[in-house]
């Protein structure tokens, strides 16, 4: 009887534990501390987010907007880590749609695994790229990147602002934020590493 009851405790301990450590995950990630992102604002009025970020990078504006245009499809050599399939299904002038097959492990167990089809337009001559979600199950979103040199042209400022509508609610609204944040500095970090800015990514396994 008191080895089973040794082996409950260890049991409900190992629980208490992991459930600590994922809400510290949380907490963490719906603060915005990733280094990608330089300034943020996420407000949620009923079941929509409107988000605002920032991000600096070390390099000319033209190549800094012409790696996010092919950012999308190349995430999966850029962020293994997080995408694990990225491919253009349509393209057409200056609009394409890419499928992605992303994770994060800050989700819970049956929603980690994500399917997101996406339609991204370039505005070449405005510096600016929008996009929108298509039949993505947890919500319904709107985006765009507007990309500005820095007084010495030898940066580049990244204006991102989404419309967020959530269709499937998240356990709480900080995993929400968390999920938010997440998702944008992966794809900052993504062309951070195409750019040679940042280390290329580790080689994953299998």
């Amino acid at each position: 009887m008191k080895a089973i009851l040794a082996i409950v405790s260890v049991l409900v301990l190992a629980v208490l534990v992991y459930v600590f450590l994922q809400y510290r995950k949380i907490q963490v990630a719906a603060a915005c501390p990733a280094k990608e992102i330089a300034t943020s604002s996420m407000e949620k009025t009923g079941d929509t987010w409107q988000v605002a970020f920032t991000s600096k990078f070390d390099a000319p504006m033209d190549r800094v907007f012409d790696a996010f245009q092919h950012a999308p499809e190349r995430a999966i050599e850029f962020a293994p880590e997080n995408v694990k399939k990225s491919e253009i299904v349509k393209d057409e002038g200056n609009t394409k749609t890419v499928d992605v097959i992303g994770t994060l492990d800050i989700l819970p167990p049956g929603f980690k695994v994500q399917n997101l089809r996406t339609e991204y337009t370039v505005h070449a001559a405005e510096h600016r790229i929008t996009s929108r979600s298509v039949d993505f199950k947890l919500a319904d979103s709107s985006s765009e990147f507007k990309f500005e040199p820095s007084s010495d042209g030898k940066g580049t400022l990244l204006k991102f602002n989404q419309t967020y509508k959530v269709k499937q609610q998240l356990p709480s609204q900080a995993l929400e934020k968390g999920v938010l944040c997440e998702v944008y500095a992966t794809t900052v970090r993504a062309v951070n590493r195409a750019l040679g800015l940042a280390p290329a990514p580790a080689k994953q396994a299998g």
